[in-house]
């Protein structure tokens, strides 16, 4: 399963920029400290994984799986030419459930305020 969209990288870049400006307005300062904290653990959890899978698949020219990488990332622009609408579709459901979650976190934070 992937939750990453099949986007342009500037696009991908600007999406998140977008949710961290609309976050923003919707939280104190302590609770935008909270939730970046959070987020950027995550992140440093995806790299840290990520890197360590990947020097392993490099070193023994494999893939995993269970935590699959592309040994040869030069791969990835001719793998997405071949991608179905009905992964598209699939890749779209998954944003919009998670950018509810995000919408149904932020009214239960307004709830908290009042």
């Amino acid at each position: 399963m992937s939750i990453i969209p099949n986007v342009n990288a500037k696009a991908y870049s600007l999406s998140a920029i977008i949710v961290g400006y609309l976050l923003i307005d919707q939280s104190t300062p302590a609770e935008q400290n909270a939730l970046g904290g959070w987020f950027m653990l995550v992140g440093q959890l995806l790299s840290t994984n990520s890197a360590q899978q990947q020097l392993l698949n490099n070193r023994n020219g494999t893939s995993n799986s269970s935590n699959r990488h592309i040994v040869n990332d030069d791969n990835l622009n001719n793998n997405s030419q071949n991608i179905n609408e009905s992964y598209v579709e699939q890749q779209i459901i998954m944003m919009q459930k998670v950018i509810n979650a995000i919408q149904q976190e932020i009214n239960n934070l307004k709830e908290k305020k009042l």
